[in-house]
């Protein structure tokens, strides 16, 4: 790729990182919990951790219906490890408008992964009868067609297990998600919904070259491997316990992004928030500290465009589009931060088979030169099946 579209894209990114960053800081809820009871199909119980958006902040305080009915993400602890070291991070999903529970089953030396992503699905389950359960505060309350699962470590690949087992869960973002048995990297690509593999580059007790790398090559698009760069194991939770790593960030610096990245996600597929596809898949997912893989699905051939267009003339530019997802779908083209007249034809492509492609014609009559700054836009494309998952390439005008 050319040096100046290299810079292009930093300078979109750098610009545009500001306006995201404030999902790393809390919503407009309080966030309240309160411990619960869990039974198993098989009449034994577990107890979880359920936040939830509230009136006050902290154990039983009121629930905030105002923002209803919410979705639900199920989240999995890491090995030996207490919810209530996650409490932060689960706290500030519930203050940006969501239900999170948090199984404490499987807490021992010698624990279960397959029973530990059981038992997260069956959170869900509890949700759903909470919402049925007329006398219950969650009544009418969940939003059960926008389940999402996450978790720490153990947690994030029994969250890999219970996605790929549950068609009631619609998105996947875990933290340093840890190889399990079975394997978390074998039911990968049995996850059919969009998925973040968030990781620390510094992370020396899961990898990421030997866990979300390998998870996210067996993964089908679309998926997003973020890596913190300095971001470490026990980074992910709000205290150091026995063997824990270290990184070259602080805590309260990874927690920030972790935060970001999670709430973004989120709310785009269980929100259906279109406005935030570039927090997500575009120039916003990377910060200063984030360096992403993303494989959308959605192929934009050139992947950055510069062409010549002098003032007053239509300039026409062909750019291919190649469906990389694993099931046919069309696409949609828009012409972002616009600043001359410009269209594409067609605006949406026929439906295109997996590896198949499409030539859309965009169109452009400048009527001044601007400073080079500003003679860039952004082209986006845009997955009409789900309505939210985008490539995108930008276009500089010379």
């Amino acid at each position: 790729m050319k040096l100046r579209a290299l810079i292009v894209i930093a300078i979109f990114a750098a610009g545009a990182f500001a306006q995201s960053n404030p999902l790393g800081s809390s919503g407009r809820f309080k966030a309240g919990w309160r411990s619960v009871t869990v039974t198993r199909p098989n009449n034994t119980t577990f107890t979880a951790r359920l936040y939830y958006p509230a009136t006050t902040s902290g154990q039983n305080t009121t629930f905030d219906p105002a923002g209803g009915p919410y979705p639900g993400i199920t989240f999995g602890h890491g090995f030996l490890q207490a919810v209530s070291n996650y409490q932060s991070t689960l706290e500030h999903l519930a203050t940006h408008g969501y239900f999170v529970i948090a199984s404490d089953s499987e807490g021992g030396l010698f624990p279960s992964h397959q029973n530990f992503a059981n038992d997260l699905r069956q959170s869900l389950t509890f949700l759903e009868q909470e919402n049925l359960n007329s006398s219950s505060v969650l009544f009418n309350q969940v939003l059960t067609s926008k389940f999402g699962a996450s978790g720490h470590s153990m947690g994030g690949g029994a969250s890999i297990l219970a996605t790929a087992q549950d068609s009631r869960i619609k998105a996947l973002a875990n933290l340093a998600a840890a190889e399990t048995n079975p394997s978390a990297v074998n039911a990968m690509p049995s996850v059919a919904v969009p998925a973040s593999l968030i990781s620390g580059s510094s992370d020396t007790i899961v990898p990421v070259a030997s866990n979300g790398q390998l998870m996210f090559n067996a993964g089908p698009a679309p998926k997003l491997l973020p890596v913190i760069q300095g971001g470490w194991h026990c980074g992910f939770i709000d205290s150091n316990g026995f063997g824990c790593d270290s990184g070259t960030i602080t805590r309260t610096e990874q927690l920030t992004e972790t935060r970001r990245l999670l709430t973004s996600f989120f709310n785009l597929y269980l929100k259906s928030d279109e406005t935030h596809w570039k927090q997500v898949w575009g120039g916003e997912l990377n910060s200063p500290l984030v360096i992403a893989q993303t494989r959308s699905g959605i192929e934009l051939s050139p992947a950055a465009i510069t062409v010549v267009a002098p003032v007053g003339v239509n300039t026409t530019i062909p750019v291919t589009v190649t469906n990389r997802g694993t099931s046919p779908a069309s696409f949609t083209v828009f012409i972002e931060q616009r600043r001359w007249l410009g269209a594409a034809s067609p605006s949406q492509t026929a439906s295109l088979a997996p590896n198949q492609s499409a030539v859309v014609s965009l169109t452009f009559r400048r009527l001044w030169k601007n400073p080079r700054l500003l003679d860039t836009v952004v082209i986006s494309v845009r997955n009409n099946t789900d309505n939210l998952t985008r490539g995108y390439a930008p276009l500089t005008l010379e």
